[in-house]
């Protein structure tokens, strides 16, 4: 049902929340998700609904800037492949740029060049992304065409046939002519030994030369659907209008059944696992990563918060513990890096990665990195230095949203994982609240030798 003429200047004239919760009760929305929509970020003008064919609708106004950014995140990733499958999802992801009836060939690309837009896509573990970047006048036009490609795909053997060979490109141009991004592959399969995680966004060579055109299409047919999507509006808009638009463009589209995904939880202590590589890399490397838990998977939230201000003590500048220590002060290290998601669906991995300088074997490396965990374990973290380092984190934090993309990326980062968008809003809070206790807890429970992986990535042997 649209709104008309004598409707609109009465619902207008109404207060921004009441005129929300008019609209979606003129649209046909539940009950449940009107009161869901009364909490909304009002200072932020947000509003969140689920349409009758389970889209998820989130519509966020920034008038800073005459732009919006639509996006729509699939509940489908890489930990949901199994078999001969592995690189479907990304696979699938180019394909969904080769048109439909309505818009065939290349003109959802062309389009969005002629009308000063940006267009691209994502694969990851736990999802697959699409955005669309215009002018506040063509956002209508972004609607009708996400809408059209989420039914109306047309999967055709002569783009399948070009496309599969631009994904096995990439793949040997990302990873297998990359030694150091092929050792990690091989590395995620023993840190993440029962997760789906441990495989390859992009697949296998053998699993891209077994999947076929049918293949795709079933995969389309099992996934993308309203009710395994979560659309993502940021921008220019008016809340209201904005949501009439999507209901006019998705409304009819049926809900499907959906396969069930698979686990991504890893067990607890798995026991100490090690791996050695000789790759045609120039200096050694160091892979160490401890099985963690995600703000999803965690028994206390304030595990993920913890580990994620501990991430940032051993590696966010200079100043952090790993780069002051064992790069400028004991010169045993040329580079490091330390990474945590603490947003995932399933488990997490507490990655660092290390080159030693030259001289410093991979074992002398690994105890040193060792050393300053244990020094987590034993010493409380002086509070200045934990307000210091959360305090730049939490502004880089918000920084990261100050554009329509980062929001955009942010919400529908949260949403996808099992979180939720108004969480986004609450992170500085929950971030500020860990302290030195939190952080020497934490690190006697997760970073034991039987939650740890490494690896040594070795030159080749010269010849002699």
């Amino acid at each position: 049902m649209i709104l008309n003429n004598k409707i609109l200047p009465a619902v207008v004239h109404h207060l921004k929340q009441q005129r929300f919760a008019l609209t979606l009760l003129l649209i046909g929305f539940s009950s449940s998700a009107l009161a869901a929509n009364t909490q909304s970020e009002l200072a932020r003008s947000t509003v969140e609904t689920t349409l009758k064919n389970g889209l998820k609708v989130i519509i966020r106004e920034d008038h800073r800037s005459p732009m919006v950014m639509t996006q729509i995140w699939y509940k489908v990733g890489s930990s949901d492949e199994s078999g001969n499958l592995l690189g479907i999802s990304h696979a699938l992801e180019h394909m969904m740029f080769k048109g439909t009836h309505k818009v065939p060939n290349d003109e959802f690309t062309r389009l969005s060049r002629i009308y000063g837009g940006r267009v691209n896509a994502s694969t990851f573990t736990n999802y697959t992304n699409y955005y669309q970047l215009y002018p506040k006048t063509y956002f209508p036009m972004a609607l009708e065409l996400e809408a059209d490609r989420m039914r109306n795909l047309l999967l055709r053997q002569q783009d399948f046939a070009t496309e599969i060979k631009v994904v096995m490109e990439e793949r040997r141009q990302r990873t297998d002519d990359n030694p150091r991004a092929l050792a990690f592959e091989r590395f995620k399969w023993i840190a993440y030994p029962t997760s789906h995680y441990r495989q390859p966004i992009i697949g296998h060579m053998k699993d891209l030369q077994n999947i076929q055109l049918e293949d795709l299409r079933q995969w389309y047919k099992q996934w993308y659907s309203p009710n395994n999507a979560i659309l993502i509006i940021v921008g220019d808009v008016n809340a209201e209008a904005a949501l009439l638009q999507v209901q006019k463009y998705f409304a009819d589209i049926p809900a499907r059944s959906l396969p069930a995904r698979n686990d991504v939880r890893e067990f607890e202590r798995l026991g100490y696992r090690h791996m050695e590589l000789n790759f045609p890399v120039q200096v050694p490397n160091l892979y160490m990563a401890w099985n963690v838990r995600s703000l999803t998977t965690a028994t206390n939230p304030q595990d993920a918060y913890a580990l994620t201000i501990i991430q940032h003590l051993l590696d966010s500048g200079i100043s952090s513990r790993l780069q002051q220590r064992l790069i400028r002060e004991q010169k045993l290290l040329s580079a490091l890096s330390v990474s945590y998601d603490p947003y995932n669906r399933g488990d997490s991995l507490f990655t660092i990665s290390a080159l030693p300088v030259d001289g410093v074997d991979l074992a002398q490396a690994e105890q040193a990195i060792q050393a300053e965990i244990e020094r987590l374990k034993t010493e409380l973290v002086h509070e200045p230095e934990v307000k210091r380092v959360t305090a730049k984190f939490v502004s880089n934090l918000l920084y990261s949203q100050d554009d329509l993309a980062g929001q955009a990326k942010m919400m529908g980062n949260l949403e996808v994982n099992g979180l939720s968008y108004r969480l986004m809003d609450e992170l500085p809070q929950h971030f500020e609240t860990v302290r030195p206790q939190d952080i020497q807890r934490v690190a006697n429970v997760y970073f034991v030798r039987d939650n740890l992986t490494t690896l040594y990535l070795r030159p080749h042997s010269k010849s002699p």
